[in-house]
């Protein structure tokens, strides 16, 4: 893994050498923001060499998501009781009190839960966790307020600038450096991340778009065909930039295939959005459903899904399906909807509990039937739409049998030969909605 650290040099420098002593594995690279909105120009750049990207702290983080939109995996090192407590023995060396101090970025609950440790008596202690837009001046300027009033002995702060300053200017400070144990930390939450993520990508994404009331306005058939014609090739164009296949579907529909990364960024969300946008200025309305999954077959079943919420909504919209069956959309909005494909129905609830099935695997077979028009399977085409072993099928048909729920469609005649012959069932959760 290519790691980028973004931060202010001296903390970069500790956490570099904390991760090489951790993971002598890990790629390094360094992109130095002494400040925090310093940190904003690199990061661009730290994403094209890197594979994640590690904040030297949390204020850095922060801003950088509020100012950018961050593609590859990232955390940042939080600083922790243990960052405090050194700060703590710091001054004790030093003859200070430890009730009378300022301290900026750690959050009040760490801080309380230290001096809960220490048996210490806030007397004069004062604290200012990090605020989003707060220039680190402002930080300088409360910490010597607060020593110049006599009120604290010693400043403690997570901002290397800060440090600095409050060095040259002659007053008390520690500054709260990153910690081995906190680096640890944040290489492992990162380098889970970046597994899921690789994982994510290597799924299969599956796209289906829709030009919903193409027959509508196709009022003479050569300018009909001419529009098509000029619609497809910028469906063509798209599907070219996600390196992906491209299948017609009837008169309307188009299928597109490629790996997750290629449907599931936000770039390419973007210029989903932007296709839209011009299909529209033809008068036809293009609508997209995306489905994610380990098989073809599974990131088909969830573009389906995603394409038929879509289409309830009759609007112009893009929404998704993962591969843990969550939906997302509608895209290129701040306010997504993201929940689990769940349902409170009691009469979805009451066939769970007689099937002595999960409510989320009731909803996965409706969905599926509805989607291939037909409640009519056997051990394996359900295996196969669940992503479940046929061991596991024939249980879910011997319940779904045995609660009255389904019934038998068809069966296959016996051959020399042996082996158990198909049965087909079918499944009767539509009845009793």
């Amino acid at each position: 893994m290519k790691l980028g650290i973004v931060g202010p040099q001296i903390p970069a420098d500790m956490i570099a050498r904390s991760v090489q002593e951790i993971d002598m594995q890990t790629e390094i690279h360094i992109f130095q923001g002494e400040k925090v909105k310093d940190c904003i120009h690199v990061v661009a750049e730290c994403e094209k060499m890197c594979d994640a990207i590690l904040f030297t702290g949390c204020a850095i983080e922060s801003y950088v998501k509020e100012q950018y939109d961050l593609q590859k995996p990232y955390t940042s090192v939080e600083k922790s009781i243990i960052s405090m407590s050194h700060a703590f023995l710091e001054m004790q060396k030093k003859n200070m009190e430890l009730d009378a101090f300022s301290i900026d970025v750690v959050e009040n609950q760490v801080l309380m839960d230290l001096l809960d440790a220490f048996d210490i008596l806030a007397r004069n202690i004062y604290s200012c966790s990090f605020q989003a837009g707060v220039e680190e001046q402002t930080y300088v300027d409360w910490h010597i307020q607060l020593q110049e009033e006599g009120k604290t002995n010693v400043a403690l702060t997570g901002f290397m600038w800060v440090y600095r300053e409050l060095i040259q200017k002659g007053y008390r400070v520690i500054y709260l450096g990153p910690t081995r144990a906190m680096v640890r930390v944040a290489l492992e939450r990162l380098q889970n991340a970046y597994a899921l993520n690789q994982a994510e990508d290597a799924m299969i994404a599956v796209g289906i778009l829709q030009l919903t009331n193409y027959e509508r306005i196709d009022e003479n058939y050569y300018t009909g065909m001419l529009k098509k014609a000029d619609i497809e090739k910028q469906i063509i164009q798209f599907v070219k930039n996600v390196q992906g296949a491209l299948f017609a579907y009837g008169m309307r529909e188009y299928i597109v295939f490629c790996n997750a990364g290629g449907l599931g960024s936000k770039y390419q969300e973007n210029r989903m959005l932007e296709l839209q946008q011009e299909i529209a200025k033809t008068g036809i309305v293009l609508n997209i459903g995306i489905g994610m999954g380990v098989t073809a077959y599974k990131a088909e079943m969830n573009a389906r899904k995603a394409l038929e919420y879509t289409l309830k909504r009759a609007k112009k919209e893009i929404y998704l399906i993962n591969g843990q069956d969550v939906l997302i959309g509608p895209m290129g909005r701040e306010n997504k909807l993201l929940y689990e494909m769940i349902s409170s129905d009691p009469k979805i609830q009451e066939i769970a509990t007689k099937t002595g099935l999960g409510v989320n695997t009731v909803l996965k077979i409706m969905a599926i039937a509805k989607a291939r028009k037909s409640y009519v399977f056997d051990a394996h085409e359900l295996a196969e739409c669940l992503d479940v072993t046929v061991r596991t099928a024939h249980r879910m048909i011997q319940k779904i049998m045995q609660s009255g729920m389904g019934k038998v469609y068809a069966k296959e005649n016996a051959v020399s030969g042996g082996g158990r012959p198909k049965t087909w069932i079918e499944i009767l959760f539509q009845e009793n909605l």
